[in-house]
């Protein structure tokens, strides 16, 4: 009975229908290589920093200024269509 398994793949528990390198603890190490182990070997990953005051200004106001610009092209685009609806609305209605 040794050596002997169900399913696809050896070994039982509730990964046991996935293959050893997707189950969780393997990581592409082997066995029992899990983020404990090697935590360690790499050191945390730092966010980017923070601007400075002038720099959120200068990103902030250029963000208002596409901001403003999509509204422009929103309202012209709305003009566009009530032109259009009205339009249609005079036209004769043929049978």
């Amino acid at each position: 009975m040794w050596g002997r398994w169900r399913g696809l793949w050896p070994g039982r528990g509730p990964f046991s229908y996935l293959p050893p390198r997707y189950r969780p603890g393997w990581s592409g190490r082997g066995r029992g290589a899990c983020w404990w182990l090697f935590a360690p070997m790499y050191p945390p990953i730092l966010g980017a920093p923070s601007p400075s005051p002038e720099d959120e200004v200068a990103e902030l106001e250029a963000y208002r200024k596409g901001i403003e610009e999509e509204i422009k092209r929103l309202d012209s685009r709305i003009q566009e269509l009530k032109k259009v609806i009205e339009e249609k609305k005079t036209l004769p209605v043929s049978d």
